[in-house]
């Protein structure tokens, strides 16, 4: 199992006053283990400007003493193997591919610690981590619980995700469900169902379908979708909640 974290670099940098105690909030949570920096290009780390080589000489002390790699030779460890030593930081993922590689390694669990650096707070990998249970190591806590039948629900999305979630039965399995959960008091927000979504193993590349779907729900967009579920789907995935373990 991997431990995670992040912290947004706004949260870091607090206009140029948080970089030193926030830096040293970070390595007592990486610890002494060897670690490695994940970049998405190492040509624009190498330069003076680089916001990812910023943040290592601030953790580290020396861009230099760091063991910096590229994203995807990440890619290795998301397949099942031996535990690796060490701890991981993504420095500031946005590209959809490396952070599903995140996602994936996560999930194979290979990796002790890992702890994201996340560029901005709206950027979809730091719902991400929120829905994989990740600590806020600049509030020092996690985002709230996914509720469990709404992760029930999310479960029904992954399970369609495999033609997509755009068009088709893919997007009819997302606002109905949508649909349903808010008729019954669920808030229509974005940000609770992409936890949920993550939190069930969904994958990046289908986030932007529901998170596009929600806000068009917001805005008052009337889908015209196929029936995918029966009326009494909430409390059908209310009972199927109530039998997990974990309930």
């Amino acid at each position: 199992m991997t431990d995670l974290a992040y912290m947004v670099r706004e949260d870091w940098g607090q206009h140029g006053t948080g970089m030193a105690p926030q830096s040293k909030i970070i390595r007592d949570w990486l610890g002494d283990l060897p670690t490695v920096f994940a970049t998405t290009d190492l040509k624009k780390y190498a330069s003076l400007n680089s916001a990812d080589r910023e943040f290592v000489e601030y953790v580290v002390g020396s861009a230099h003493s760091a063991k910096v790699v590229q994203f995807q030779d990440f890619r290795q460890l998301r397949q099942p193997g031996e535990p690796v030593e060490g701890a991981l930081v993504a420095l500031h993922p946005y590209l959809e591919h490396d952070c599903q590689t995140l996602n994936d390694v996560v999930d194979v669990g290979r990796v002790s610690r890992l702890f994201v650096i996340v560029w901005s707070r709206k950027d979809m990998v730091r719902i991400m981590l929120d829905g994989l249970g990740a600590i806020d190591l600049h509030t020092g806590g996690a985002a709230p619980l996914v509720d469990p039948v709404q992760l029930e629900a999310a479960k029904c999305m992954v399970s369609e995700q495999y033609n997509g979630l755009s068009s088709g039965n893919g997007k009819a399995a997302v606002v109905q469900l949508v649909r349903a959960f808010t008729a019954e008091g669920y808030p229509l927000d974005t940000d609770s169902w992409l936890r949920a979504f993550f939190a069930a193993k969904g994958e990046v590349r289908h986030a932007e379908s529901i998170s596009k779907l929600v806000m068009e729900m917001q805005k008052g967009v009337k889908h015209r979708v196929r029936e995918r579920y029966r009326p009494e789907i909430v409390s059908i995935l209310r009972e199927r909640a109530a039998k997990e373990p974990s309930a």
